[in-house]
Order: C-alpha cells, then structure tokens, then sequence
C-alpha cells in the first residue's frame, strides 16, 4: 500500500513537481501560523505594557512589522494555489471557453513574468540592505526582503503550474 503523501500524483516530473509543491505549501503554511502568532502575541503584549503599565517595548513595532511583512508574503502563493485572489470577471465570464482559456493562459504567463522580476529585484535589494540594521532590533533590514524573493518564487511556481489549467480550476 503506497502512501499519498509521499506518492506524486501524476507521476514523472510533473508529479515530483507537485509534490515539491505541495511540501512547499505545507512548509510556507506554517511560516505563516507562526508570523501571525508571533505579530499577535507582540502587538498585544506592547498594548497590554502600554495602558495597563505605562511601560513600552520600543523594539514591538518593527518585530510586529516584520512579522506582518513575513505572513503577508508567504500566503500569496497559497491563495494563488487555491484561485482565492481577486479577479473582476465581468467581461471575461461572457467570453466563450476557448478565448476565456487563451486569456487565462496569456494572463499567467504575465503574471510569471511579474513574479520573476519581483524575485529577481527583492534579491537586489536584500543584498544591498544586508548591512542595514533595524533600529531598534540587531538584524539586517534586508530581513523585510527576504519574504519577497521567496514569496515570489514561490507565486512563480504556482502560477506556472496553474497556467496549464483554466482559470476555474484551483488545487488544494
């Protein structure tokens, strides 16, 4: 008896490249869980010292921050994954398949292209700003681009395996 976790799904490269994918996802989801917690936990515990102490944590606004930055990031190639992103479909909807299907097509290979220019300048500007320190934190500023080279690579990835599809059709 095989295992689906560990079986690729279609086999062959293709199915190595999703289940790469697939762990991938798994792996950004739990980024995700633990930046949220850590941002919440902060931000309350700042508001908590703030009102209810007087005292302040002068380093809780740029560890909530980068917190944010680093949920934000990982999640958009989770909600490209599963088709969660806006879309106005107001003129597309009336199209017939074939022209929606082409444009969809057309639409990923952009939206693949946007994403490699993205990574590709976040990691321009995460060497340049290494020796940056944060202000109040002793670590790089670079830290803030980190989750968007790989959070772009990672948009990249799904959008490339998506553009195979249609534009209804979500994984996950």
């Amino acid at each position: 008896m095989t295992d689906a976790t560990t079986t690729p799904p279609n086999g062959g490269a293709l199915g190595a490249f999703e289940l790469f994918l697939d762990k991938l996802d798994w792996l950004m989801s739990k980024i995700v869980i633990a930046s949220m917690t850590v941002m919440v936990v902060v931000v309350v515990a700042q508001v908590f010292l703030r009102y209810v102490l007087n005292i302040s944590l002068d380093w809780a606004e740029e560890l909530s921050r980068l917190s944010f930055v680093w949920s934000v990031f990982f999640a958009i190639p989770l909600g490209i994954k599963r088709g969660a992103h806006v879309g106005v479909s107001l003129i597309t909807d009336r199209l017939p398949s074939l022209m929606q299907s082409g444009l969809f097509r057309i639409m990923s290979a952009l939206a693949a292209i946007m994403m490699a220019v993205v990574a590709y300048e976040a990691t321009v500007l995460t060497r340049d700003q290494w020796d940056e320190p944060m202000s109040t934190l002793d670590i790089s500023i670079g830290l803030f681009m980190v989750p968007l080279c790989i959070g772009a690579i990672h948009a990249l990835l799904h959008v490339r395996h998506r553009r195979r599809g249609s534009p209804g059709q979500a994984r996950g």
